[in-house]
């Protein structure tokens, strides 16, 4: 037994702690791959297509993740196995643990164009609405609006 400040804690403790630390680690890590993956897919998109928008080359990075997802998910579950359905809450395969950290990575990145692109149009929308109902409230209180 080992002493740490005043509570006896087993060596074995430490190795376990240790391991799930280095397990955390290790897919911090593989999102953060996928994350830069993504973002490198969304650069070369911008560099072939410059006569298009970010934005557009940001849905083609959500096309290729819908397309890569479903495709991988499909060979995990027809394929790979094991077959979900009647083997439900059994451990999580390798494949299953990389295609869920590139996933991840995606909506880290897909966040990113959210707002990015999104943020900028809903306060658009949100200063078009203010000056709109500002008129409205006008037009009750005063029966027309002052044009200066």
């Amino acid at each position: 037994m080992t002493q740490c400040s005043f509570l006896r804690v087993h060596p074995l403790f430490f190795w376990f702690w240790s391991f799930h630390h280095r397990m955390a680690l290790a897919l911090c890590l593989q999102v953060l791959c996928s994350l830069c993956g993504w973002l490198s897919l969304y650069t070369s998109f911008c560099h072939l297509n410059k006569h298009r928008s970010y934005e557009w080359s940001c849905r083609l990075v959500t096309f290729t993740h819908g397309v890569l997802s479903i495709g991988l998910s499909a060979y995990i579950g027809f394929i790979d196995g094991p077959w979900p359905f009647t083997h439900a809450g059994s451990p999580n395969t390798p494949l299953q643990v990389h295609v869920l950290c590139l996933t991840l990575g995606y909506f880290i990145f897909d966040l990113g164009c959210i707002w990015r692109f999104a943020w900028k149009k809903s306060i658009k929308k949100y200063h078009a609405w203010r000056s709109r109902r500002s008129e409205e409230r006008q037009l009750k209180h005063h029966g027309h609006l002052k044009i200066h």
